[in-house]
């Protein structure tokens, strides 16, 4: 009887797409198997750095941006050698994954990295891959295979794809994981509000989106395809620091925050 409550209702939300957009009938429990195993398959696919400069860097900047969020999840940050792919992700429940690519364009830089980690952080906080995966229920039935209990590993290859793209992980790898245009704006107001909590430089964040515009070119990639414009969103950005840094002038976490674990 749940079960077919909880399709009723899916059934009725389908006819109202404007109003899906913030809907997640996933908890972080569900989704937590699909998190652990997205998260093994990903980082197995290229080599794992576990020292140095840049690894300490991912771990330094992940655990202040962790701290910045008030979420308590049991966070992991991984540092892999790609250096041609200029991209990082968080799954749900605090699983980050940066690629060296992005350390290029970052310019190995602190705050501009932790901008980036803020922003791919914001999206788990914020459950985008629960909200993305309720909006791929919708229409492709994906939720019948959480429902059915099965693993990644026994998903047909079109519905592992539409879990992994709505989880913030397609094919198409860019700078930022494709989740749609809201929650993009939505995670670059909150990763930049993380970035300030952990006192980096906020006015990082427009020169990095105005080097995405330049790395981009006139043409729109793939990859930037369900993003706002880089130069659009650095005005965005610059004009939202003076606004965020006034309200979070006296913020003082709440929760502790675990440390990101290798």
């Amino acid at each position: 009887m749940i079960v077919f409550c909880r399709r009723l209702l899916l059934s009725l939300v389908a006819l109202l797409p404007a109003a899906c957009a913030n809907l997640n009938f996933y908890s972080d429990e569900e989704l937590e198997p699909l998190s652990a195993q997205a998260y093994d398959e990903a980082t197995k696919q290229h080599p794992e750095i576990t020292s140095g400069a840049d690894y300490q860097m991912v771990q330094r900047v992940a655990k202040k941006i962790a701290a910045a969020c008030d979420e308590n999840f049991a966070w992991q940050a991984k540092l892999l050698k790609a250096d041609d792919v200029v991209n990082a992700f968080c799954l749900p429940n605090g699983r980050i994954a940066v690629y060296t690519g992005l350390l290029q364009v970052t310019g190995r830089n602190d705050s501009a990295l932790a901008v980036v980690v803020g922003h791919e952080v914001a999206h788990a906080v914020l459950r985008h891959g629960g909200k993305r995966m309720t909006q791929s229920s919708i229409t492709q039935g994906a939720m019948g295979m959480i429902e059915a209990g099965l693993g990644m590993t026994e998903m047909g290859a079109e519905t592992k794809g539409t879990v992994m793209s709505a989880l913030g992980m397609g094919a198409n790898v860019g700078v930022l994981l494709p989740f749609s245009r809201g929650h993009e704006t939505e995670a670059d107001v909150e990763g930049l509000r993380y970035a300030i909590r952990a006192g980096y430089d906020p006015d990082e964040a427009p020169k990095l989106w105005e080097r995405m515009a330049k790395l981009s070119g006139s043409s729109t990639p793939v990859w930037l395809s369900t993003h706002p414009a880089s130069e659009a969103r650095a005005q965005k950005l610059r004009e939202l620091i003076p606004v965020i840094r006034e309200q979070e002038k006296n913020w003082q976490p709440r929760a502790k925050a675990t440390q990101p674990a290798k």
